[in-house]
């Protein structure tokens, strides 16, 4: 993932401008109804204040044209303050309604743009992070930075509050104003530290909350290696350590986060303290009359809230750029492997494919392939044997383009792979893999994915071919039956079934087999055989297998080791041969 940026006022505002530019922007007229109803109730925060002083001056007693009779404020006085307060609360309704509308939207949007992304980056650059990490970006920190949305509205809000009550003090009595705003502007320096300090222990805090999530996400995926060796003691003390280094991070937040209040706090006490200190010398030199006074000092009560608000927003503000950070690390992610500009569609052909001279690592400095060359026949089978970690698998991932060859070059159909998109060059290949992966879908939906198009009765005739459609129709709601997570609800022989089901669907020309029968009991495995059968029939496949009894029909064995090719033939032809592969069939078949 990218590198963090540092946290200053600069990236704030950068952060901010594209949180609005990309995701905001498209509900502006929500927005700026808000933004109306905002400034409503910030008129309505300011005449209370009005309200009062035009109150307290009848009830004083003074003289003059503009003081109201005692008789219009038994009648009117109420009727202001609960006029004042519908109008208050009304606005705060709609502020809310259309705030949380738009914030809602913009997380979904971002969720989107995120999901897209990870399912467009390549094969290695997902298996750079911990999954953990991917599902920490769409929880907790949609989580975070929703909370920071809506208490930006409310800072605005408060803004427009505090700049109204402002505007009120400064009415009465200027002299008064400026004491309060010295004192409020020395803690907003103090607030702005506070609000760094919290950046960065928010964007640490949502990177171990990926590291828990994978620790869970490993302990419930391994449940029954867990129990059967016994290592719980084990998995508790990694979610303890996990959990405690949890505890720190949430606690330094929630200590720093914990001084923004209390010191607003004192600053409003220091604020009143100072203005009753200078109000009874002024009210002695004439400069401000009583009900002024009740007046600016209910402005001055009504702005400790939105003065606490504003204390606290830029804390939750830095929190929540924090996260976003780490989401656009994914948005912003480019995949290494893309079709080109130029590309070709790579129309259905016999299914040749041809590897020259290819070379490839995986960054670690290792080599994993050395110069293979390799020419497969159209409607061939070729199995690639060896020990483990000789590149047979690699071999196979670099056809579809999940890895890129360092050097050399991949030809299907004498289409360089490269040269042609990605999509088309994809829709010729079916994989079979030894783990089955099924979705928390249904049979019909799961089969479905080898040709999305196609209609329920062709799905039904994969499953047929595939030798699954027995056990999917004794299911309790048939093929629309959900399979569990993982097809949890299958045996493991039934898993692969439905993924040969798929790869009948799809009825690609070339066919990848990646040890697609290990692992299953004998009546399951002689079921896939048989499946299997058919499925490579005029198919050119390439199969991995360790138990060489499974490919001694193939028409060319590989056998690989060290990422080069050392043998090739048939299985009598590498028998008579007396080398590697008579080695490790002796080995097999004694």
């Amino acid at each position: 993932m990218s590198a963090q940026p540092p946290t200053s006022f600069a990236s704030t505002w950068l952060l901010a401008r594209r949180l609005w530019r990309e995701h905001l922007s498209r509900y502006w007229p929500r927005l700026a109804m808000s933004l109306g109803f905002m400034a409503i109730y910030s008129g309505a925060n300011a005449a209370i204040a009005f309200g009062v002083e035009w109150i307290f001056s009848g009830l004083s007693g003074a003289s003059g044209e503009d003081v109201p009779a005692l008789s219009q404020i038994s009648i009117f006085g109420p009727v202001v303050i609960i006029g004042l307060g519908l109008i208050y609360a009304g606005s705060l309704y709609a502020i809310n309604r259309l705030n949380a509308g738009a914030s809602l939207s913009a997380l979904r949007d971002l969720q989107n743009d995120m999901f897209s992304k990870l399912t467009a980056l390549d094969f290695a650059q997902t298996r750079k992070e911990a999954s953990g990490q991917f599902i920490s970006r769409f929880t907790n920190d949609v989580t975070v930075l929703r909370e920071t949305l809506n208490r930006v509205a409310s800072g605005v809000r408060d803004l427009l509050t505090f700049g109204g009550l402002c505007a009120a003090m400064l009415w009465f009595d200027a002299v008064l104003f400026l004491i309060v705003i010295i004192v409020y502007a020395g803690v907003g320096l103090f607030v702005g530290y506070i609000g760094k300090m919290l950046r960065t222990a928010s964007r640490r805090a949502q990177d171990q909350a990926g590291d828990v999530t994978s620790l869970i996400g490993e302990t419930v995926a391994g449940a029954r290696m867990v129990k059967t060796y016994q290592i719980e003691p084990l998995e508790r003390a990694r979610a303890n350590a996990a959990f405690d280094e949890r505890l720190r991070l949430m606690k330094k937040m929630a200590y720093t986060r914990a001084m923004n209040e209390p010191i607003i706090f004192v600053a409003g006490s220091m604020a009143i303290s100072l203005v009753i200190a200078a109000v009874a010398m002024r009210i002695s030199s004439g400069a401000i009359e009583f009900s002024e006074f009740t007046g600016f000092m209910t402005a001055l009560m009504l702005l400790s809230a939105p003065a606490r608000g504003l204390g606290t927003l830029n804390a939750v503000v830095q929190e929540g750029f924090g996260a976003f950070e780490r989401m656009l690390s994914l948005v912003d992610q480019v995949p290494e492997i893309t079709t080109k500009s130029n590309a070709t569609e790579l129309t259905r052909g016999v299914g040749t494919v041809q590897f020259e001279n290819v070379h490839f690592g995986y960054g670690d400095g290792g080599s994993a392939l050395n110069g293979i060359d390799l020419e497969i026949a159209a409607g061939s089978m070729v199995a690639l044997v060896g020990a483990s970690g000789a590149g047979k698998s690699t071999l196979i991932n670099l056809l579809p383009r999940l890895y890129e060859p360092t050097d050399g070059r991949i030809l299907v159909d004498g289409n360089d792979i490269r040269d042609v998109t990605l999509r088309s060059l994809r829709s010729q290949m079916a994989l079979v893999a030894q783990d089955a992966v099924l979705f928390n879908m249904s049979a019909l939906e799961n089969i479905a994915f080898g040709r999305p198009e196609a209609d329920r009765g062709d799905i039904i005739r994969a499953a047929i071919d595939a030798s699954a459609n027995d056990f999917i129709a004794a299911l309790p709601n048939g093929y629309d039956t959900p399979l569990g997570e993982g097809g949890a609800n299958l045996s493991g022989g039934q898993r692969q079934r439905i993924a040969l089901a798929r790869a009948f669907l799809k009825n690609a020309p070339i066919l990848l087999l990646d040890e697609a029968t290990s692992a299953l009991d004998a009546e399951s495995e002689a079921q896939i055989n048989a499946a299997l059968k058919r499925l490579t029939k005029d198919r050119t496949t390439l199969v991995i297998a360790h138990r060489l009894a499974t490919v001694k029909d193939a028409d060319i064995i590989v056998v690989m080791d060290g990422g080069r090719i050392i043998e090739t033939g048939t299985h009598d032809a590498l028998i008579e041969k007396n080398g590697a592969y008579a080695k490790q069939a002796a080995l097999q078949f004694s």
